[in-house]
C-alpha cells in the first residue's frame, strides 16, 4: 500500500540530522530487508539479547546492539519498558511502502536526499563524495559514507549503477521521488555581505594578466580531475609542482599519491592530464614529468588570482563567468545553459560550472547572492577590468540592427527554454516556451494544458491539401532527459483524436532512452529535444521556409532529424541567390554602349552557368522566373522590353520593399 505523499515526514535541520546510515548486518537479503526482521523482532517484543541470525552476514551482534545502532534516527524508540517502534517505523512495516522509508531516512540523514538531487546527471562516487566534502563541509576521508548511501539508494530502487562507467544515475523512479522530498542546502553565510569591498588592490602579477590577453576562443570547456579539496586546489598545485620539479617519474609520484590521497592510479593520471592541459607540467618521456616554465613563474609568489589567469588562458567560460555574473546573479543551471547557448560548450555541464564557482568562491571573486545563486564582488569586478575577455557567441556579425535584435532575442529565449527544460517543478514554464518556440517557426500555436488536452496545439495553415496540425507534449524533468516511464503513449493518441490532429510531438530537453525511442517510432510520435528545437528556429532565422516544409519533420517519428528540411531550405538559398546574381548581372550591363543594358534570359544564363555559387548552373525556366518577379509592379527594379530585360533599381530598392512588404505582413 502507498502512503499519500502529503503524509512524509518533514526534513529535520541539516544540524539534526544523522551523519551516519543504519549500521545494521547487510547479508545476502539486503539492507532493507534485514532492517525489517529487526523492527519486527522489536514489534513481537523478542529479548535485547537475542542474537541476530542474517543470511549471509557473519555478524555476531544481538538484537539490543541493533537497537542502540538504529536510535539515532528515531526508527526506535528508548522506554522504560524496553525498545518500541517510532510511528515511522510502525508505517512502513504496515504499509510495505519503500518509498516513505527512503522518505524517512531521507528526512533525517545528511546528505541522502542531496545525493539523489545531485545524480539529475550521472557521477561516480568520488564526484559525490567531492560536493559532499566541499558544498556540505562533511569531512568525509574515505568513500565509505557516500557508497553506504548509495548502497542503501539502490536497494530501495531509486538508483542503479552502471559497472563499465562507475556511473551511478537516477531511475525512473527516483527522478519522481525527488520531486516529493526537501533539499537542504547547508549555506548560511550572510548572502548580502561582500567581504572584499573595502579591498585597494588586487594581488595579481603583471605577467598573469599579459598571459590572458588574446587568449583562443577553441579551449577546453572541462578544467579536468583534480585531487583532493577542490576549495584546497591552489594548495594541491603548490605541492605538486614542488613535488615534480627537477622531474619524476610516475611511479614516484603515484607512491605519494597513495600515501597522501589515497587514489588510484587512473585517477593520478586523470590529474596529471588536467596539470598538462593547465601548461603546469609537461611529460619529458613515457613516464618522466617536470614542470613548465608557466608553474616557475607561479611559484615565486603563489598567487590564487595568477594561477586563475593560467586557467584562464586554457580553460572556456572561466573569466567570462564572471562577466555574466557582473550583470545579474544566476544559478548553477542558468550558467551551464549560458555556457551552452552563448559561449560555445557543446552541452550544459553543470558538473564543470560547479568547479568553477567553487574555484572562485575560493578566490573570493564571486558571492552567493542567495542560497543558489551567484554574483561577482568587488574584487572579480576589478579583475575584469583589467582582463579581456570573450564576448557571447554572435552568430550574426555584420547583419542589420533588426535582425541583430532578432537575435539577440532569440539568444535569450533559448537560455530560457533550456532552464524551463529542468524545471520540473513548473512544467508550465515549458508548456509556454515550447507554444513561443513554434510561433517563431510559423506555426499558429495555442497553450492548453490541464487535464485530457494536449500541452499545446500548432497548426501550419496551408491549401486543403498542406494544411496540418499537431499534438505537442511538453516534459520537464530535473536533469533534462526524459526517459520512457514520462511518456504515456495512450494519453498521446487520445490527444491526437480529441483535437483530429495529423500528428504527435513531445518536446524535451533530451532522449536518450533507446525504449522510448522505439516505442516513440512504433506509436509515430516525433522526439523534438531543446538542441533540436533551437537549430529549427536558428535555421529559420537564417532561411526562413514555408510553415507547412515542417510535414516532413513531423512524417518521420522518432528523434526529430532536422535533415529532412534541408532540401526545402536548399531551395530558398537557391532563389536568394539566383536574384542576387541577376540582378548583379543586369546592373553590370548597365553602362554597355552595345547592349544599353539590355539582357536576354539567355544571356544572363550564359554569366551564370559557371557562377560557383550555385551547386548546378540555374535553368533558363529559373532564370526567366526570377525576371519576370523582379519586372513585377509589386518589386519593380527591372524593366521588360521587347529587346529584353534591363535594370531600373538596385538591390537595395528591392531591399527596402521586402523590408516594408514584410512590416504589412506583421
Amino acid at each position: 500500500m502507498r502512503v499519500d505523499i502529503s503524509e512524509y515526514p518533514k526534513a529535520i535541520s541539516w544540524e539534526m540530522k544523522s551523519f551516519s546510515m543504519p549500521n545494521i548486518p547487510r547479508g545476502t537479503s539486503g539492507m532493507k530487508e534485514n532492517l525489517r526482521v529487526i523492527l519486527e523482532m522489536v514489534r513481537n517484543n523478542i529479548s535485547p539479547s537475542q542474537k541476530l541470525s542474517i543470511e549471509g552476514s557473519e555478524s555476531k551482534i544481538d538484537l539490543g546492539t541493533a537497537c542502540v545502532r538504529l536510535r539515532p534516527m528515531k526508527l526506535l524508540l528508548k522506554t522504560q519498558n524496553g525498545w518500541e517502534l517510532s510511528e515511522e517505523a510502525k508505517k512502513w512495516l504496515d504499509t510495505d511502502d519503500d518509498l516513505y522509508l527512503a522518505a524517512f531516512l531521507c528526512s533525517r540523514i545528511k546528505f541522502l536526499a542531496e545525493i539523489l538531487y545531485y545524480l539529475d546527471e550521472p557521477k561516480t562516487a568520488a564526484m559525490l563524495q567531492d560536493i559532499a566534502i566541499n558544498e556540505y563541509k562533511l569531512s568525509w576521508k574515505t568513500k565509505s559514507d557516500i557508497n553506504a548511501r548509495l548502497v542503501w539508494l539502490r536497494q530501495l530502487g531509486l538508483v542503479e549503477f552502471q559497472d563499465f562507467s562507475l556511473l551511478y544515475f537516477l531511475t525512473d523512479l527516483g527522478k519522481e521521488f525527488v520531486k516529493n522530498i526537501e533539499i537542504v542546502e547547508p549555506i548560511t553565510q550572510d548572502f548580502s555581505f561582500d567581504e572584499t569591498i573595502n579591498e585597494s588592490e588586487l594581488k595579481i602579477s603583471d605577467w598573469a594578466i599579459g598571459s590572458c590577453a588574446n587568449v583562443s576562443r577553441e579551449r577546453k570547456a572541462s578544467i579536468g580531475y583534480i585531487v583532493g579539496d577542490m576549495k584546497q586546489f591552489q594548495s594541491t598545485i603548490s605541492e605538486y609542482i614542488q613535488l615534480i620539479s627537477g622531474r619524476k617519474t610516475f611511479d614516484q609520484i603515484l607512491e605519494y599519491t597513495i600515501e597522501n590521497y589515497d587514489i588510484a592510479a587512473s585517477s593520478l593520471r586523470s590529474f596529471l592530464t588536467t596539470l598538462t592541459n593547465m601548461s603546469i607540467i609537461e611529460r619529458k618521456s613515457a613516464t618522466i614529468y617536470d614542470i613548465t616554465d608557466t608553474a616557475k613563474a607561479w611559484r615565486e609568489k603563489e598567487q590564487i588570482l595568477d594561477l586563475l589567469c593560467i586557467m584562464h588562458r586554457q580553460f572556456g567560460f572561466m573569466f567570462e563567468m564572471l562577466s555574466v555574473l557582473e550583470h545579474r546573479s544566476m544559478s548553477n543551471k542558468e550558467l551551464a545553459a549560458t555556457a551552452k547557448v552563448s559561449y560555445g560548450f557543446k552541452r550544459e555541464n553543470i558538473d564543470e560550472i560547479r568547479k568553477r564557482v567553487s574555484i572562485f568562491l575560493t578566490a573570493k571573486l564571486i558571492r552567493n547572492d542567495s542560497i543558489d545563486t551567484y554574483t561577482i564582488t568587488s574584487r572579480g569586478k576589478k579583475l575584469l577590468s583589467l582582463i579581456s575577455v570573450d564576448e557571447p557567441i554572435d552568430p550574426d556579425v555584420g547583419v542589420e540592427d533588426d535582425l541583430k535584435y532578432e537575435s539577440d532575442l532569440n539568444t535569450q529565449f533559448f537560455t530560457e527554454l533550456r532552464l524551463a527544460a529542468k524545471d520540473s517543478s513548473n512544467f508550465e514554464r515549458l508548456e509556454k516556451q515550447v507554444k513561443v518556440a513554434f510561433e517563431k517557426l510559423g506555426f499558429e500555436a495555442q497553450w492548453l494544458g490541464g487535464t485530457g488536452k494536449t500541452d499545446v496545439l500548432i497548426k501550419a495553415t496551408g491549401n486543403s491539401l498542406t494544411t496540418f496540425s499537431v499534438t505537442v507534449d511538453a516534459k520537464s524533468t530535473m536533469s533534462g532527459n526524459v526517459t520512457d516511464g514520462l511518456v504515456d503513449f495512450d494519453t498521446l493518441e487520445e490527444h491526437k483524436r480529441k483535437h483530429k490532429a495529423d500528428f504527435s510531438a513531445v518536446v524535451g530537453g533530451s532522449f536518450q532512452n533507446e525504449r522510448l525511442i522505439k516505442r516513440a517510432i512504433e506509436h509515430k510520435v516525433v522526439l523534438i529535444d531543446i538542441d533540436t528545437l533551437e537549430t529549427l528556429i536558428s535555421n529559420h532565422s537564417d532561411v526562413p521556409i514555408q510553415v507547412t516544409a515542417y510535414r516532413k519533420l513531423f512524417e518521420n517519428p522518432g528523434i526529430a532529424n532536422v535533415s529532412y528540411l534541408e532540401e526545402e531550405r536548399e531551395k530558398i538559398k537557391r532563389y536568394g541567390q539566383l536574384l542576387h546574381a541577376v540582378m548583379d548581372c543586369l546592373i553590370a550591363e548597365r553602362e554597355d554602349e552595345v547592349t544599353q543594358g539590355i539582357l536576354q534570359e539567355r544571356d544572363i544564363y550564359r554569366s551564370l552557368r559557371k557562377n560557383d555559387n550555385f551547386s548546378c548552373a540555374p535553368t533558363i525556366d529559373e532564370i526567366s522566373a526570377m525576371l519576370q518577379f523582379l519586372a513585377s509592379p509589386l518589386i519593380g527594379c527591372v524593366e521588360k522590353s521587347k529587346e529584353g530585360y534591363s535594370a531600373i533599381g538596385t538591390l537595395d530598392d528591392a531591399a527596402q520593399k521586402f523590408d516594408f512588404y514584410s512590416r504589412m505582413c506583421k
